[in-house]
């Protein structure tokens, strides 16, 4: 008898989804009977002499992928480009100009130019089969001309894109060359004391430009965002050695079950860390979540969910996670002492978190009012403007 093992497959790699333009791009080919289909962009390099294919699609193994650029002159394309109208060729042989396509094995060829939105010329867009297709009409340039309006306003919807992303990538930079995000930090207060219990870390930005929120989400929207939040960790951890109580710092859940998040808290006191959960963020992965948390809260790290009775989301982090502080979103402070549904939620949540362990922080408290109102429904922490500011640490050095 052998022995034999029994080996699991790898799973396929996954493929990377077309873009909008491409799929467009696939249909138009397969609508042609084309080989092969593709965006010219002109303008490849500075005299204007060649062009750049933005997007190709075939299912050949053809040599030829996006981004290629090669000389304008002698192509098809060069003939869609000077007369600003369609070019037909159904058969290579049979046309005295294509010698060029015929030795690169062209063999029929449709092509109609794409002008952008303010009508200047873009490049070209075009189809082509390496066998002839006496097939080929006035009614396909027709068609592929069609489509070309539509492949231009993505082509521009796309460009306006990689724009915005780029300018956030130089602010981005920009910013970490000025040492970027500054912190500032505002104690967060016991209510029944008035004694600062702690401190939470907040980020501010250069003056004019977005506020913190639109930071963070452009980073992320560049795949930066976990790289901005960890600088803004590392600076806010810089303080805790001279700061009384807990040091609290926002994080997304795709941070905190990333790989950099236990690297930032290496060699930091970790019962002396609250990690703050925003609902902001969608949470898709409990099981993940929770598994790199919980060898940092068994070292002592604490957790926080934000902005808790600001919607569903939030609850729902509340039951999953069961975090050691919950708390209570501004807009359901504001205003407290003069509505009794906020002050029915507050209380609600107040039970559920003693009953759970955990305790309670209210954000935003701006009045006296409103403080009276959660001392009495036994709300034990609060952090707002009515008990202290947002400051820079101010460390205090021998004379």
């Amino acid at each position: 008898m052998t022995n034999s093992t029994a080996t699991t497959p790898l799973p396929a790699p996954r493929q990377a989804r077309p873009s909008p333009l491409e799929a467009l791009l696939e249909t138009t080919r397969r609508q042609m009977g084309a080989d092969l289909t593709y965006v010219a962009a002109l303008g490849a390099d500075p005299d204007g002499s060649q062009r750049r294919l933005r997007a190709v699609v075939t299912p050949l193994p053809l040599p030829v992928r996006a981004g290629d650029a090669e000389p304008l002159a002698g192509t098809l394309c060069e003939r869609v480009v000077r007369s600003s109208a369609p070019v037909i060729v159904p058969d290579t042989t049979a046309d005295a100009g294509a010698a060029g396509a015929r030795a690169r094995g062209i063999g029929a060829y449709v092509g109609v130019p794409l002008h952008r939105r303010d009508g200047s010329v873009y490049g070209t867009l075009c189809s082509l089969s390496a066998r002839p297709d006496p097939a080929l009409r006035e009614r396909d340039a027709q068609v592929l001309q069609v489509i070309a309006g539509i492949v231009m306003d993505l082509v521009e919807d796309e460009d306006t894109v990689q724009r915005q992303q780029r300018a956030v990538l130089d602010r981005l930079e920009a910013l970490d060359a000025t040492g970027g995000p500054h912190v500032v930090y505002q104690p967060v207060v016991e209510l029944a004391t008035s004694r600062h219990a702690g401190a939470e870390a907040l980020s501010r930005f250069p003056a004019g430009t977005p506020g913190p929120d639109v930071w963070f989400a452009d980073a992320a929207a560049v795949g930066r965002g976990a790289d901005l939040e960890l600088r803004a960790v590392r600076r806010a951890l810089a303080g805790l050695l001279h700061l009384p109580g807990f040091l609290s710092v926002n994080l997304s859940p795709a941070t905190i079950a990333g790989p950099g998040f236990a690297e930032v808290l290496t060699g930091v006191p970790l019962d002396r860390v609250v990690v703050e959960i925003t609902e902001h963020a969608a949470i898709d992965d409990y099981a993940c979540l929770l598994a790199a948390l919980a060898p940092l809260r068994d070292a002592g790290l604490r957790v926080a969910v934000d902005d808790t009775g600001a919607g569903y989301a939030s609850l729902r982090h509340v039951l999953a996670i069961l975090p050691d502080f919950v708390k209570l979103d501004i807009s359901l402070v504001r205003g407290i002492d003069a509505d009794r549904s906020r002050r029915a939620l507050a209380a609600g949540l107040v039970t559920f978190a003693e009953a759970s362990g955990a305790a309670i922080i209210a954000e935003g408290i701006e009045t006296a009012e409103e403080l009276a109102v959660l001392r009495e429904l036994g709300v034990s922490h609060g952090r707002g403007y009515h008990l202290a500011r947002p400051a820079p640490l101010v460390v205090q050095t021998a004379s």
